[in-house]
C-alpha cells in the first residue's frame, strides 16, 4: 500500500510539473494539422476515407486515445452538411513516452488518424465541404493546447480515387491495429495481471519487445515493466495493476504491439484485444509467428514443389510449356547432352525468376507494404504491359514476325543463342504463372513469408523447381523423347493454335486492367494493342535501303513508346465505385446469399447473424475465376446460401488492400484464392480447398 501511495504522490508532482507554466511559451504552432481525402470526387451514396494529419515539431509529441498517465487526445468538432456522417478516428498504435515517473502514450514527428465520411444518396450539392475545429494538446517540457481548424472540399460526381494519396492511405492503414483471431484471455496471477495470446513465437527469437496499451485509463501501472515470454502454446505478458484497479470491473480492451529485429529496421505488428480478453475477426499475425499449424520446412518445400508441378497446367503457363516441347521436336537431331543442358538452363531461368520475385516481395514487406503472392498484378501498369507481352507472343506464334533471339525454341543454328532462349523461356513461364495459385502452393508460400529470408527463398526455389521439373524430366528421358512425333508441317499449325490461348490471356488481362482503371483506360490499352500490331507489320516489311530501315526502326520505337505511355498514364486514373452495400453493413444490414464486400467490420456483424462464407479473390486470379464459375456462382450453391441464411462475403484483392492481406496472413496465406467458412459460434474459420467443386461447397454447407 505504501508503495502505491508513494507512486501516486510522484505522479501528482509530475503532473503539476508538466502542466505548469515555466516562463514564456516557445513560439508555435508546434503541431500543424490538415485533412487529406482519398478521393478527388465522390458520388452520392458513397463513403470515403480521410486522414487527420498532424505534423509535429521535433521533440514534441501528441497523444493516443488513452494518453497514459497525463495528457489528452485531440478533440475535434466537425461541421458538415446535413445528412453527411463523420466517423470516429481510427488510432494507429502509439509509442511509450516517458516523462519522469510518468508513462504517456502518443506520437512524435507525424501521425495520420483515419476516419470516414458518408455522403447521403440524396445529396444534391455540387461539392462537399467538411470543416473541423478544436484543440490538439502538444507537449515537450511544457504542454500547449493548440487551437486548430481544418477544412476540406470534395467535388460531387463519379467516385474517383486520388492515386497520389494511395501510398499514404496504405501506410496509415497498416498502422491501425486489427483484431487477431486467436485464443486470448486475461487472468490474475497473485498481484499481477497475465495477458495470454495464442501466438507461438518465432523460432529465431527475433522479438525485441512486446507492449500492451489499454484503451481505458488506470487499468495497468503504465511505467512498470511489461515482461513477456513465448511458449509452444502462445505469448504471456505480465502486467502490473494500476492504482485503484478492480479486477471485477476492469476493461481490458486494448492493443498489443510486437517489435522484431530482422537485420534492418524493426518489423512491427499490432492487433486489438477485446474488452474481455477475447478477439474476433481475421487479422495479421506478427511477422515470424507460426500461423501455419507447425508446418515444417520440409513439408513446405514438398508442398511448394507439388504446387509448382500443377502450375504447368494453368491456362497461361501450358502454352509456354507446349512451345518448349515443340522445341524438343525441332531439336530431335541434337545430341542428348545438348538437350539435357537445355532442360537445366530452362530450369535455372524458372528457379532464379521465382527467387527474384520472392526477394522483391520480402523486401517490400519489410518496408511495410501489405502485399502477397501476385502483388505485381495489383499494378495496372504491370497488367497492361503483360497484356502487351501476350499479344506480341501470340503474333509471333502466328508467324506475323520473327524475333532475332527467339525465346520460343532451342535454335539449332547457334547453340549459345539456344541456351539463352531456354533461359528466357523459363523467365517467361514464371512471369505468366504469377496470376495463379495452385493447390498446395498457398500454404507453402504463406509459411515462407513468415520465416527468415533464407527459408523463404528455399521454399520459392522449390516452387520453381516443381514448375520446371516436367520439362527437365522430358529432356532426361530418351524413351519419351523417341515417342515425340517427327518434325513436319503440323508444327506450324500447332504453333498457330497456341497463339489463341495467348490472345485469350491478353483479353482477360485487358479486362482486369479495365477493372483497375476504367472503361476509358481499357480502351486506351486496346489502342496500345493496335499500335503494337502496326509496329509488328512494319517489322515484317521487306525494305531494301538503309535509310528506309532507319526510318522504320524509329517509327517502331515511337509506336512502342506510345503504346507503353497509353498504359502508363492510366495508373493515376483508377476509378472505384463504393456502393453503400459494400461499405456500410450497419446501415444496410447483411444479406444472405448475395455477395457483399469483405471488411473486418462486415465480417464481425455478419458473424453475429450466423454462418459466413468468405471468398478472397482477384480479377487476375485464374484459379479464383474457375472456382467461381464451377462452384460458388452456381445456382445450387447460391440457393443453399440463401436457404441456410449464410452470409456470403467477397474480398476483392485485385488492387492492393492491407485489410485483405492481413486476413490472408492470419490463415498462413500470402495470396488468393482463400475460402473461409465461419460456423456459428466458432472462434476460427474452416479453410476450404483451393480448387473447389460444387459438391465440395455443398457438402461443407450441409454440415452447418
Amino acid at each position: 500500500m505504501m508503495k502505491n501511495v508513494m507512486r501516486q504522490g510522484l505522479l501528482l508532482l509530475a503532473l503539476f510539473a508538466e502542466a505548469g507554466y515555466a516562463g514564456p511559451a516557445p513560439t508555435g504552432p508546434h503541431v500543424r494539422v490538415d485533412l487529406i481525402a482519398e478521393v478527388v470526387s465522390v458520388a452520392p451514396g458513397d463513403r470515403f476515407r480521410v486522414l487527420f494529419a498532424q505534423d509535429i515539431d521535433a521533440r514534441w509529441h501528441t497523444y493516443w486515445q488513452n494518453p497514459g498517465d497525463s495528457g489528452d487526445p485531440p478533440s475535434i468538432r466537425w461541421h458538415a452538411p446535413e445528412g453527411v456522417e463523420v466517423s470516429e478516428f481510427s488510432w494507429p498504435y502509439p509509442e511509450r513516452i516517458a516523462y519522469g515517473p510518468l508513462m504517456n502514450f502518443g506520437y512524435h514527428d507525424e501521425v495520420y488518424l483515419p476516419f470516414t465520411v458518408s455522403v447521403p444518396a440524396d445529396f444534391a450539392k455540387a461539392e462537399l465541404t467538411l470543416e473541423g475545429s478544436g484543440r490538439v494538446l502538444v507537449c515537450e517540457e511544457i504542454c500547449i493546447p493548440e487551437r486548430v481548424s481544418v477544412t476540406m472540399t470534395v467535388a460531387l460526381g463519379e467516385t474517383v480515387l486520388d492515386a497520389s494519396a494511395r501510398q499514404l492511405f496504405d501506410r496509415a492503414g497498416s498502422l491501425i491495429p486489427v483484431p487477431l483471431n486467436v485464443e486470448s484471455r486475461f487472468q490474475m496471477q497473485g498481484d499481477d495481471i497475465e495477458l495470454f495470446l495464442g501466438i507461438p513465437g518465432p523460432a529465431d527469437n527475433r522479438v525485441s519487445s512486446v507492449e500492451y496499451f489499454p484503451y481505458a485509463r488506470d487499468v495497468i501501472d503504465n511505467p512498470a515493466e511489461q515482461a513477456y515470454s513465448f511458449s509452444d502454446t502462445g505469448l504471456t505478458l505480465t502486467l502490473q495493476p494500476g492504482y485503484g484497479f478492480d479486477a471485477a470491473k476492469a476493461d481490458f480492451g486494448g492493443i498489443v504491439v510486437i517489435r522484431e529485429s530482422s537485420g534492418g529496421d524493426a518489423i512491427v505488428s499490432s492487433f486489438a484485444v477485446g474488452a474481455d480478453g477475447t478477439s474476433a475477426g481475421a487479422a495479421e499475425a506478427p511477422n515470424g509467428a507460426a500461423t501455419d499449424n507447425g508446418m515444417s520446412l520440409w513439408l513446405a518445400v514438398a508442398l511448394a514443389f507439388a504446387g509448382g508441378l500443377i502450375l504447368n497446367l494453368m491456362p497461361c503457363v501450358f502454352p509456354v510449356l507446349s512451345i518448349k516441347v515443340l522445341s524438343l521436336v525441332e531439336s530431335s537431331r541434337e545430341s542428348g547432352d545438348s538437350i539435357r543442358l537445355h532442360g537445366l538452363v530452362y530450369a535455372a531461368g524458372v528457379v532464379l525468376s521465382f527467387v527474384l520475385i520472392a526477394l522483391l516481395l520480402i523486401l517490400l514487406r519489410l518496408g511495410g507494404d501489405a502485399i502477397g503472392w501476385g502483388f505485381q498484378l495489383q499494378s495496372p501498369i504491370v497488367v497492361g504491359l503483360l497484356a502487351y507481352l501476350f499479344v506480341l507472343i501470340g503474333l509471333n506464334l502466328m508467324g506475323a514476325f520473327e524475333i532475332g533471339l527467339s525465346i520460343m525454341s532451342i535454335g539449332s543454328n547457334a547453340e549459345a543463342k539456344g541456351y539463352t532462349g531456354s533461359f528466357a523461356t523459363g523467365v517467361l513461364a514464371t512471369v505468366v504463372a504469377a496470376p495463379c495459385t495452385a493447390p498446395f502452393m498457398g500454404a507453402a508460400v504463406g509459411f515462407a513469408l513468415t520465416q527468415s529470408i533464407a527459408v523463404a527463398l528455399t521454399v520459392f526455389a522449390a516452387l520453381g523447381a516443381g514448375m520446371a521439373a516436367p520439362y527437365v524430366f522430358l529432356c532426361y528421358s530418351p524413351g519419351l523423347l523417341a515417342k515425340l512425333p517427327a518434325p513436319g508441317a503440323w508444327m506450324n499449325t500447332f504453333r498457330q493454335v497456341l497463339a489463341f490461348p495467348m490472345f485469350g490471356s491478353a483479353v482477360w488481362l485487358l479486362w482486369v486492367f479495365g477493372i483497375q482503371t476504367s472503361v476509358t483506360g481499357m480502351m486506351q490499352a486496346l489502342t496500345g494493342c493496335l499500335l503494337l500490331a502496326l509496329g509488328v507489320w512494319l517489322i515484317a516489311l521487306r525494305l531494301e535501303s538503309t535509310e528506309s530501315r532507319i526510318v522504320r526502326a524509329l517509327a517502331v520505337l515511337a509506336i512502342g513508346g506510345g503504346a507503353v505511355m497509353l498504359v502508363w498514364r492510366q495508373a493515376p486514373e483508377a476509378v472505384v465505385t463504393l456502393t453503400p452495400e459494400s461499405t456500410s453493413v450497419a446501415a444496410s444490414g447483411v444479406a444472405a446469399g448475395s455477395a457483399m464486400a469483405y471488411s473486418p467490420d462486415t465480417l464481425a456483424v455478419a458473424r453475429e447473424n450466423g454462418a459466413v462464407l468468405v471468398n478472397f479473390t482477384a480479377a487476375w486470379c485464374i484459379t479464383c475465376k474457375v472456382n467461381e464459375i464451377n462452384a460458388l456462382n452456381t445456382r445450387a450453391v447460391q440457393s443453399a446460401l440463401a436457404e441456410k441464411g449464410i452470409t456470403y462475403l467477397k474480398g476483392d484483392w485485385t488492387n492492393e488492400d492491407p485489410m485483405i492481406t492481413a486476413a490472408l496472413q492470419a490463415y498462413g496465406r500470402s495470396g488468393v484464392p482463400l475460402y473461409l467458412l465461419y460456423r456459428p459460434g466458432a472462434e476460427r474459420a474452416e479453410v476450404l480447398p483451393q480448387i473447389l467443386t460444387q459438391g465440395i461447397v455443398l457438402e461443407a454447407l450441409d454440415t452447418l
